[in-house]
């Protein structure tokens, strides 16, 4: 054995021992004074990195004995479980909106906002969850984001008012912040390095499995085409409320679970709670060896002698309320400014920047595709347009639905509208003599300069908005449908969001599949760098992307590609830095990413009127620009933990 080995050996011992004097003989050392504390606390850069080495080495082979297993396995599914919710709180919002716009009388606007409010949510979370899953633990921290996301979740359902369901969906957001930094810091942590990038790669599964668990909780029960969202009754608990309560029991049962599962062992030595620790590993070796009768664990080579007594520090405790905040808000500030001191200083910028333009291109992209995918069917829609113009309609009844047609220079004489929906239709320069309108639904339907005489409108939702530039003489109104005078618009069909959604999300599925055996072997700089490179050229195919069939293919391949930088992006997030300040770095990550894809939609959204030529040139550009900043970056695969 080497002198070095034996050194290691020996410091490993030690964190073994130090915490096992026998009950009541530890050792306390007098209150210092604040000079004695001050000297205490300051400790050389060059023996606090030997020392996180030390810690992080013992922690390696700790797990290495402990094995790999059913504990693993347990912790996979829950700590993944939380990954599906972030996923499903992302995706619910398209399904929902409208059916919400209809019930809740929702502006264009405020449609726009219930989506950048997860956004926003989640970037506040995870820098929140981030800083305090270095300070108060991985699980305890997880486990409350996660119960908080579930909370509000459920209280959301129940909402009656627009301003309070984007309360309570701010509220689920800034919860479900703290998964990504979160699960992954967690789950490696309880990972041997040999194969830690394969097993973290799995995590995205669960993602991918909340994207389609949310697409296929939609298709059973939220309302399938507007016609249908417009029949059905303002109900108390209306189908998009069941659909938001289901979507809340991943993140349920993820906390569920995660309030089950030990600490981190890699946060309890970081804490100096070293007896805590090894009473982790004990139970991650017998999960590990249950179907093993005689199996106990053993410390093998760490059995060394020497025990040394816990020196316990004290500290005053006479604090008012406002102290102890201030020091708690300077503690948080401590961990922020670690992360961009020396020696993370360089390797956090260039992770900002590689975060930031992999979120914007990636969100960017998804979000055009989705808008120009609409842009296509409405052009569809207006290209198959009806005109009638210059004749007369007398004594007939119209009980058949009305779309999408232009009347102009027309006559109605005794002409009854039953029980008929009028959709995206326009009457210019018409007029009405003897009319009924009874029972009447319209959609984007209105009467430009026409007459109406002696007509009557009975229970319509005809608003005084519908008539412009009209003159109504001797015409009546009875029982105009009450609620809101929104103009919903019926042509939205679930079908078209459900495949959207369903082939993007499956392509997540072998995408982790292969970058999980390639990320141990290749390594994670070469598969980030490749993967934003073939993301940020494959842009250009948009150029060629006429039809919504195609449309749904590339945002297929472009999700497939774009998989292997996000699996290589967060794995190596989580292993570039100590355990210390490790959850926030990633949260503060994790917060950027959120605010670059908030930019993204204003951006995007922005040009999907203007020519294919700007989002290809904008994407493009930030890929790449992401993907020159990843040869700046170190390979981490081999780093300790």
């Amino acid at each position: 054995m080497t002198l070095e080995t034996q050194k290691e050996d020996s410091e490993c011992a030690y964190l073994v021992h130090e915490e096992s004097l026998p009950a009541g003989t530890s050792y306390k050392s007098p209150p210092p004074s604040d000079k004695d504390a001050t000297r205490l606390y300051k400790v050389d850069e060059e023996e606090e990195g030997h020392s996180l080495h030390s810690i992080a080495k013992f922690h390696e082979r700790l797990l290495e004995q402990a094995g790999f297993g059913a504990f693993h396995l347990l912790v996979l599914l829950m700590a993944g479980l939380g990954l599906t919710a972030d996923a499903v709180e992302l995706f619910a919002v398209g399904y929902i909106l409208p059916s919400a716009e209809h019930e809740l009388c929702m502006e264009e606007y405020q449609k726009g906002w219930l989506g950048t409010i997860s956004f926003i949510g989640m970037m506040i979370g995870a820098l929140i969850w981030g800083i305090m899953g270095d300070r108060l633990g991985r699980r305890r921290t997880l486990l409350t984001a996660l119960a908080s996301n579930g909370i509000f979740g459920v209280i959301a359902a129940f909402m009656p008012t627009y301003s309070l369901l984007m309360l309570t969906r701010f509220c689920s957001s800034v919860g479900i912040g703290g998964s990504l930094p979160i699960v992954f810091t967690f789950y490696s942590e309880f990972l041997v390095r040999k194969n830690r990038g394969k097993h973290l790669s799995f995590l995205l599964v669960f993602w991918a499995l909340g994207g389609l668990f949310v697409a296929v909780l939609a298709w059973g029960i939220i309302p399938r085409s507007g016609a249908t969202i417009m029949d059905t009754k303002r109900l108390q608990f209306g189908r998009w409320r069941k659909f938001l309560l289901i979507c809340s029991i991943p993140a349920i049962i993820s906390a569920v679970g995660v309030s089950f599962l030990p600490e981190s062992p890699r946060f309890l030595l970081e804490m100096g709670r070293n007896s805590e620790a090894i009473y982790v590993y004990k139970q991650i070796f017998s999960w590990n060896n249950a179907v093993k009768s005689g199996e106990e664990y053993q410390l093998t080579e760490l059995e060394v002698p020497g025990k040394r007594p816990t020196v316990h520090v004290s500290i005053p405790s006479n604090r008012g309320i406002l102290k102890e905040m201030l020091r708690s808000l300077e503690s948080c500030w401590n961990n922020i400014a670690g992360v961009f001191a020396s020696p993370h200083t360089f390797l956090t910028l260039f992770l900002l920047v590689i975060w930031t333009t992999t979120s914007f291109g990636f969100y960017g992209i998804s979000i055009w595709l989705h808008e120009y995918t609409k842009v296509i069917e409405d052009n569809d829609f207006e290209s198959r347009t009806m005109k009638q113009a210059n004749y007369i309609i007398k004594d007939e009844n119209l009980n058949t639905t009305i779309e999408n047609t232009h009347f102009t220079n027309l006559s109605f004489i005794n002409v009854r509208f039953v029980q008929t929906l009028i959709n995206h239709c326009t009457f210019y320069n018409c007029s009405f003599t003897n009319c009924t309108f009874s029972n009447i639904r319209t959609s984007r339907t209105y009467f430009k300069n026409c007459d109406f005489y002696h007509t009557e409108f009975l229970d319509t939702d005809l608003y005084p908005n519908k008539f412009q530039v009209c003159s109504i003489n001797s015409s009546y109104f009875f029982n105009t449908k009450g609620g809101c005078d929104i103009d919903f618009d019926v042509n939205f069909k679930l079908a078209e969001l459900f495949y959207e959604n369903l082939f993007a999300q499956l392509a997540i599925l072998p995408g982790t599949l292969i970058s999980s055996f390639i990320l141990d072997r290749v390594g994670r700089i070469k598969t980030l760098g490749t993967s934003l490179v073939l993301t940020g050229l494959s842009v250009g195919f948009l150029w060629f992307a006429e039809s919504k069939e195609m449309i749904i293919a590339f945002e297929a391949a472009f999700t497939f590609l774009s998989v292997f930088g996000w699996n290589a992006l967060d794995v190596m997030s989580t292993e570039a830095y100590p355990a210390n300040i490790r959850t926030t770095s990633y949260g503060i990550f994790s917060a950027l990413s959120r605010l670059a894809a908030i930019l993204s939609n204003i951006t995007f959204g922005s040009a999907v009127e203007v020519s294919k030529l700007i989002p290809i040139i904008i994407s493009s550009a930030v890929l790449l620009a992401g993907a020159v900043c990843v040869t700046r970056l170190p390979e981490t695969k081999d780093y300790l933990v």
